[in-house]
């Protein structure tokens, strides 16, 4: 596609940010291609003003500037392919290169300071010359193409040349360097002699010729004029148009609105395409069918789905009455102009002019900004409504690379998309090695696999994200969650003929690899700084993640993969990994031993799996052959295309395409290809651990060089050797190596040789996301950890219109993670107090932001008010939660070595290193974890069938009350369950009646404690109980009966309904599989058995017998097989935690007047105090609260007032200002009228008393309370700030 002429736009915007939004935002600019812009504006963020519209070209000097005066945006309009930056050393000096077939267009933006009076050779041109002209040197050295030069921008500088003939001679002298460069180059002013591109405002009337576009091809130009609008600059804009025809990118397909999609219509509009089934038994049939269901619902999709309304080009606060206002500010300019030149800019109308021309300029350029300020405040505001993740996206830095830079691979440099995309693709998938793999002798004797059934595809299907980015067929996940009940019968059929011909269809072996930046790479013209994320058909990777799931339930229920990979797995984690690493160190520390520690990176990883070893692998561990046979029809004859900007190659065949990255089956694939590598047992002299591809080894010694010897002569020769064996390969280069030990002297002993590359010990390695040192002190890590959270409190800065709820939740969900990962690992929760410093200052500043409150708030009163736990509690806790949920691991767990021994450790005292878990299980009960239920992560057969008929689960009260007497009366057998508690114990019962509503049959089961055991895990056991009635009762129906007979247990609880329909690996696991295998075993004895709710308290006599039962078992004692469970244990390690911050309060001498204020602190109902509150009024509370506000008595005691007095003569404090201050009296009559009663105490003013029933805290009262009294004190304005001149304002209620 081309475009007919080139349209060029050239502004000094005079560093405003309202001016340069205007000039991006008006839909007249967005015909244009080039925007070349001088003197930009800057962000607090030191960011530039950018638009979806527009790429962005900064400077590239070699050494950084502080700021760049030039820019150049290019229309995204215009492709890649026919653009590019190129490389000019200046800082004020940006430059792209336009081309096409024939010829190219250096195109540059320019700004030269202008001459300081007194020093005039302070601003010397001629830096800025010469590397304009390195740069048209190094382009002219392309000899394909002829190439023209355009120069626009500022160039400060006066002749008669381009100006006119009275300039003064010094003006004309300081121009001679600029005249020098124009003649050298050839270059010609494009405008008319004589133009005014400048007219000052702080010398009003006087005009002037500094911004110029020069060419030294005039022939190409085909118009040059000072464009209609100048967005308020004092700078005119220069419109130049050129016959050059660049390269448009193709347009994009529109998005579709698939929540406006009518689905019926779509399913049945692909079911009449399809027709009806047939069965394949040939590749080349089963790739047609593939494709006519892939090009049937993209037919249909397309014709009944709606188009996604198109975006407008300006930002949506940039309204048209802000075009409007600058039409207006630019017509009284035109007016005051066209004045000064006919009667002189001294007379008294181009004065009147010029002042209204001044004063509607600055009120359109606040409008401008208020505009923005108020559209991300409402945009904010309305974050609790479901937005509040979309903010959160814009913590981060947007992209400010306008496109993929030149790549430089060995000694070349590659410029054109063409030559990027193989340098990507050499890069991505590396030539790999040829494996010296011997098939096996002997095939051990394969595991069954069943054919793919329809449940087993829709619990994949309802597992996948339904907004994935979706592969070439633009097919997302959510289309086929969609038509699933039209098409099932048909995708099971496909699914089971790929499996059967043991081939993967053609078309979902295509990817589109999408090339992204890896964050923080110093160098971005590197191939290697780039990472491939491949996009697959979504219909594709549904089979592929059946194949998944199929394997990883083999793998876990046969143990077909070694103990040390934890990647991959269900139940395993890095911290696992970590943890099982440092039980060894501390093991080989306690016998006085050095731990030796190798991390190697795998070349390639994924893309380097060899298929004929990969199969090996399989082979070897007993997967059927029939999904071999599949496997390698997966791996093999891949097609790829790649694309980055807007540029895409065409699908070619990966050479070396090897496990594709994106798909679900990838990750336990490579498990199998890499595990007999990693297959090294943990031991006393040493072991091995792996995540996926990430590897290391480890050995334990009496010293490093006895280690180093041990690693050299067996384990790099073991290495290399499976290496070879499969075609793989190490990059020496990235391998680390580490002593780990506190004897000093050990720490950089010997050196190891992998693949003829030496590599010696380090002071620091990076494992799995923790920087171990030598001496494990974490200092590195815990700064590293620092640096990085702190980066996201600064970014939530940008975010201070939010309110403070929504704040806190960001910071918990976006900062603390950061922190917290892998805790257990290098924190001691009884001795780490440095580190915990540090960590502090997170949590304080972010606090400071989420409150509004005054920075010298202290940290302990910060933490009560927005009720966030302190940093060394937060750990603690997430310690104990972490250790109750490694215990209900089963006992063949790989992390079940390191906490038996953590148990034992646990009691050792000394003066050597401490093992954190060890110290963490100090703080905990380890009868009571040693109770808790097993929660086993391996899976259930995908393929099992539904152990129910139906689980009804409604969702109206009255309707469901209906079915349920319909139920009672069209059922054979209606059994009746419920959950009672009385006395802190709770009892469960399952009943059946007869027609006369009299019981038949009845159980009762008194389940346990409160503490240990939860209201829901009753509902489950007694539905588990209910399914022993049916069996009971269905023995003396089933004598008699001639046909499948129908039980239904009818229970009032959805969330255990809920747990019965959806089985994962949670608390109350076992009584959920318990249920399901007692429901399978009534199917299989000839009854159709279902699940459904029941109102609970709607005089259903049925529901009424059971909760009665219920409430009589309700006492102490436990009648049932289950153990405790973890969601118990977890509450219960809540409150110790939440306790222990409340003795820590109340010990502490921090917040004397949140004290008085508010005695019942901690309570999470500061939280709701705060939570909703605008900024402001969050300020406001606080300092009501915390005391550290701007009335005299605490601006005395921080030296920002000399006395204490009010206006009126007393002591300005709260209580005074709220209660007794005589000038207030009129607003406190309207306060006792909104607050009543709580205008008797302070405390219950501001929150802190117990009001409602019983003593509980009513939250409505309070936070009506509260807003009265924030109304009064915004009314009193004393507590606005009030910082003296020249001191800092310590308040934050901006």
């Amino acid at each position: 596609m081309l475009e007919t002429n080139l349209r060029i736009l050239q502004l000094n915007i005079m560093k405003s940010g309202p001016r340069m939004e205007a000039l991006i935002n008006d839909h007249q600019t967005q015909n244009l291609d080039v925007l070349l812009i001088q003197e930009p504006s800057i962000t607090t963020y030191q960011t530039h003003v950018n638009h979806s519209a527009w790429r962005l070209y900064r400077p590239t000097p070699e050494t950084g500037a502080d700021r760049f005066r030039s820019l150049i945006y290019v229309n995204q309009r215009i492709s890649t392919s026919s653009h590019r930056q190129i490389l000019c050393n200046h800082p004020d000096i940006a430059a792209v290169k336009i081309w096409t077939a024939d010829t190219q267009l250096l195109l540059f933006s320019v700004y030269i300071p202008s001459v300081p009076l007194g020093t005039p050779d302070g601003a010397s041109p001629e830096p800025a010359f010469t590397a304009i002209q390195n740069t048209i040197t190094a382009a002219l050295r392309d000899g394909r193409r002829s190439a023209s030069v355009v120069l626009a921008g500022d160039f400060n500088r006066h002749h008669p040349t381009w100006g006119g003939n009275h300039i003064q001679p010094r003006l004309i002298e300081e121009a001679s360097d600029l005249i020098t460069f124009l003649q050298a180059n050839g270059l010609h002013s494009c405008l008319p002699r004589g133009t005014a591109t400048y007219w000052a405002l702080n010398d009003p009337g006087r005009n002037s010729t500094i911004d110029q576009t020069v060419t030294n091809r005039p022939d190409l130009l085909i118009k040059c004029h000072l464009f209609h609008d100048n967005y308020g600059s004092d700078h005119r804009a220069t419109y130049s148009e050129w016959n050059l025809q660049a390269q448009c990118r193709p347009a994009t397909k529109a998005r579709k609105a698939f929540d406006r999609a009518e689905w019926n219509k779509i399913g049945e509009e692909v079911l009449r395409q399809i027709g009806p089934w047939k069965e394949i038994k040939t590749r080349p049939a089963l790739d047609e069918m593939v494709q006519k269901l892939i090009e049937a619902t993209n037919a249909a999709v397309d014709r009944y789905t709606p188009d996604v309304r198109p975006t407008p080009y300006s930002k949506r606060w940039f309204t048209p009455d802000l075009k409007v206002q600058q039409t207006k500010a630019n017509q009284l300019r035109r007016k005051w102009q066209e004045s000064c030149a006919q009667l002189g800019r001294e007379h008294s109308s181009s004065i009147i002019l010029f002042r209204e021309m001044q004063e509607k300029r600055r009120a359109w350029t606040r409008a401008i900004e208020k505009a923005k300020a108020s559209h991300w405040r409402q945009f904010l505001d309305e974050a609790g409504e479901g937005k509040l993740w979309k903010a959160a996206t814009y913590m981060k830095p947007r992209d400010a690379w306008g496109c993929t830079p030149a790549l430089k691979v060995g000694t070349n440099e590659l410029t054109g998309n063409e030559e990027k995309a193989q340098a990507f693709l050499d890069s991505f998938f590396p030539e790999m090695n040829t494996p010296c793999d011997s098939l096996p002798t002997s095939t051990p004797l394969e595991l069954p696999w069943q054919p793919i059934t329809v449940l087993e595809i829709q619990r994949s299907l309802k597992a996948a994200k339904g907004t994935t980015a979706p592969g070439d067929d633009n097919l997302p996940m959510l289309v086929w969650k969609q038509l699933w009940v039209y098409l099932k019968g048909i995708i099971t059929n496909i699914f089971n003929t790929s499996m059967t011909l043991g081939y993967h269809p053609k078309q979902w072996r295509n990817a589109k690899i999408v090339v992204l930046r890896k964050p923080g790479k110093p160098d971005y013209s590197v191939p290697g700084a780039y990472r491939p994320i491949s996009l697959l058909n979504t219909l594709g990777k549904l089979l592929e993640a059946v194949v998944a799931r199929r394997l990883s339930y083999l793998t876990e229920n046969h143990g077909l993969l070694p103990d040390t990979q934890f990647g991959g797995r269900p139940g395993r984690t890095t911290e696992q990994a970590l943890l099982v690493l440092l039980n060894a160190i501390d093991r080989a520390w306690y016998k006085n031993k050095v731990v030796t520690l190798v991390s190697f990176d795998l070349k390639g990883a994924f893309n380097g799996v060899n298929q004929a070893s990969l199969d090996s692998c399989l082979r070897a561990r007993r997967i059927p052959a029939v999904a071999r046979k599949w496997i390698a029809s997966f791996t093999n004859d891949r097609y790829a295309s790649i694309g980055f900007d807007d540029f895409r190659t065409e699908l070619a065949r990966l050479a070396d395409a090897g496990l594709a990255q994106g798909s679900p089956l990838s990750p336990i694939l490579f498990t199998f290809f890499n595990s007999d590598l990693v297959d090294q047992p943990v031991t006393f002299q040493g072991g091995a651990s792996a995540f996926i591809d990430d590897y290391f080894r480890w050995r334990v010694g009496r010293s490093a060089e006895e280690n180093l010897a041990k690693i050299q002569s067996e384990d790099i020769p073991r290495i290399e050797a499976w290496a070879r064996r499969t075609g793989s390969c190490f990059a020496a280069e990235k391998t680390e190596l580490i002593h780990l030990t506190r004897k000093r002297g050990e720490h950089l002993q010997g050196n190891l040789v992998v693949n003829g590359t030496t590599v010696t010990p380090s002071p620091k390695a990076k494992l799995l996301g923790v920087i171990f040192d030598q001496e494990l002190r974490w200092k590195e890590h815990v700064q590293q950890a620092i640096k990085r959270a702190t980066k996201v409190t600064i970014a939530l800065n940008g975010l201070r219109h939010l309110r403070p709820e929504q704040m806190r939740q960001l910071y918990q969900t976006c900062v603390t993670p950061v922190v917290d990962y892998a805790s257990t690992v290098w924190h001691d929760p009884l001795r780490d107090k440095t580190h915990l410093r540090q960590l502090n200052t997170i949590q304080r500043t972010s606090l400071i932001r989420i409150l509004s409150a005054f920075r010298t708030v202290a940290t302990t009163t910060l933490e009560v008010e927005a009720h966030v736990l302190p940093t060394h509690l937060r750990l603690r806790h997430r310690a104990q939660r972490t250790i109750a949920s490694l215990h209900t691991l089963p006992r063949d767990h790989p992390i079940w070595s390191a906490l038996s021994r953590a148990q034992k450790r646990r009691n050792n005292v000394g003066s050597y290193a401490r093992f954190p878990l060890a110290e963490a299980m100090k703080t905990m009960n380890i009868d009571r974890l040693n109770e808790l239920e097993i929660i086993d992560p391996r899976p259930l057969p995908p393929w099992r069938l539904d152990s129910f008929a139906e689980i009804e689960i409604g969702s109206d009260r009255e309707t469901a009350a209906q079915k349920a007497e319909t139920t009672r009366l069209t059922s054979d057998v209606v059994v009746y369950s419920d959950a009672s508690g009385r006395q802190d114990h709770l009892g469960t019962a399952a009943v059946a009646l007869d027609n006369n509503q009299e019981i038949v049959e009845a159980q009762q089961v008194q389940v346990g404690p409160m503490s240990r055991w939860s209201v829901h895990a009753a509902e489950l056991i007694g539905i588990f109980y209910a399914i022993s009635v049916v069996f009971k009762i269905a023995h003396q129906h089933l004598r008699t009966a001639d046909r499948q007979l129908t039980a239904t247990i009818l229970c009032d609880s959805r969330s255990a309904l809920q747990a019965v329909q959806s089985a994962r690996n949670r608390s109350g696991q076992r009584i959920v599989h318990a249920i399901l295998q007692a429901g399978a075993e009534v199917l299989a004895a000839g009854f159709a058995l279902r699940l459904q709710w029941v109102p609970g308290h709607c005089d259903n006599p049925g529901n009424d017998a059971a909760d009665r039962l219920a409430k009589d078992a309700a006492s102490p004692g436990k009648t049932h097989p289950f153990c405790p469970l973890l969601t118990r244990e977890r509450a219960f390690i809540r409150r110790n935690i939440y306790s222990q911050w409340e003795q820590e309060w109340k010990s502490s001498t921090k917040g004397g007047h949140l004290r008085k204020i508010d005695n019942t602190l901690p309570a999470s109902y500061t939280r709701r105090l705060y939570g909703n509150l605008p900024r402001n009024r969050a300020y406001l509370l606080t300092q009501l609260r915390t005391g550290h506000n701007w009335l005299s008595s605490y601006r005395k005691n921080v030296g920002y007032s000399d006395d204490d007095q009010c206006a009126c003569g007393a002591q300005e404090t709260v209580t005074h200002v709220l209660v007794d201050c005589p000038n207030l009296r009129e607003p406190r009559r309207e306060l006792r009228r909104e607050v009543g009663d709580a205008f008797n105490s302070v405390s219950s003013l501001l929150g802190g008393s117990k009001q409602g029933e019983k003593g509980k805290p009513d939250t409505v009262s309070r936070a009506r309370t509260v807003k009265a009294v924030l109304d009064f004190a915004e009314t009193s304005q004393r507590f606005r700030s009030r910082a003296p001149p020249g001191q800092p304002n310590n308040g934050n209620g901006s």
